[in-house]
């Protein structure tokens, strides 16, 4: 229970429209998706562990406004302000990867069509941007930002990129097939 507490505390900075201040360490006034992900995915989790509804809530509250900023074509931006406007003209492929596998379990947990159409988007999106062709070392690379002179990790291909892109792929092969079995 003492990592709770840790979200307890985290949740005394969130704001009534899901926001979190201090939520990155180089632009507190517009975060990284990615740090506001780990943020996201720690709220996730404490409810996934206590099932307490007040958790869940937090989650929903952050989830409903960063989904809120993603684009029909799947492109969120790398940045986002305090009420959940781009603030970045690039994408931080791991952030939007991170934020798609929550929004997923959100969706499922809480049939909130919503949050998995942002999710499937965002996946989507990631996809097209990682290479297939070209040299075996880049294969399947999942860059730092789209496109790559971004402002995260600019002309960088990142492990825990692909980690969490693959997290979010197999959360959605998942719900795809729960769907698809009726579950």
């Amino acid at each position: 229970m003492h990592a709770l507490r840790n979200v307890d505390w985290a949740l005394t900075h969130q704001t009534a429209n899901g926001w979190f201040q201090h939520c990155c360490l180089s632009d507190t006034t517009r975060p990284l998706t990615h740090t506001i992900g780990y943020a996201l995915r720690g709220v996730v989790e404490a409810f996934k562990f206590s099932q307490q509804q007040r958790y869940l809530d937090a989650a929903l509250k952050t989830a409903e406004g960063t989904c809120r900023a993603v684009r029909s074509d799947g492109f969120l931006a790398g940045r986002l302000d305090a009420d959940w406007k781009p603030a970045a003209n690039w994408n931080c492929l791991t952030g939007s990867s991170q934020l798609a596998y929550c929004w997923l379990y959100l969706g499922k947990v809480t049939d909130r069509s919503e949050l998995v159409d942002a999710a499937l988007r965002v996946n989507q999106f990631v996809r097209r941007t990682i290479r297939v062709d070209g040299s075996p070392d880049l294969q399947g690379a999942v860059k730092g930002s789209y496109p790559i002179n971004g402002g995260y990790r600019p002309f960088e291909y990142l492990n825990w990129a692909c980690k969490f892109m693959i997290d979010a792929n197999l959360a959605e092969l998942a719900f795809v097939g729960a769907n698809r079995r009726g579950e």
